[in-house]
């Protein structure tokens, strides 16, 4: 059976020896190099997940015991930082269960989906653009 080789871009596909895509020029990838860089998305995705999840229940609970007569945590700021927070935070995990989905994709069919890959760059977009505000009123 010929290998199948498959354009990220476009989604062209050929099973002749080609290394460029001739319709947009992107590289060519066979479905065992998209299936092994699934995996390394669905990896960095879980650690994503689990890191932000579990500093955010951290965090939370902080936030939650300050003021407490027998906490010594002490967290000074408003509603307006916990929402931002919770805001990054919930934007960075989607970010890692939207990794995870687009390399189970690729696991499973050989080949990226673009919708998925879409999602993340939005997400990505929205977290610099929350870095940019927040260096602003910093």
């Amino acid at each position: 059976m010929p290998k199948v080789l498959s354009c990220a871009k476009c989604s062209f596909e050929t099973s002749e020896s080609l290394s460029r895509c001739p319709n947009c020029g992107g590289r060519l990838q066979s479905a065992r190099k998209v299936r092994v860089l699934g995996w390394m998305l669905l990896v960095i995705g879980a650690f994503l997940v689990i890191c932000m999840g579990t500093l955010g229940i951290y965090i939370g609970s902080l936030i939650s015991q300050t003021g407490e007569s027998t906490s010594t945590a002490r967290f000074t700021g408003g509603p307006q930082d916990v929402a931002l927070i919770v805001a990054v935070f919930g934007l960075v995990i989607s970010f890692g269960i939207a990794t995870m989905a687009g390399g189970i994709w690729q696991i499973v069919y050989g080949k990226p989906n673009r919708k998925l890959m879409v999602a993340m760059f939005l997400v990505v977009g929205i977290l610099i653009v929350i870095a940019k505000v927040i260096r602003l009123v910093g």
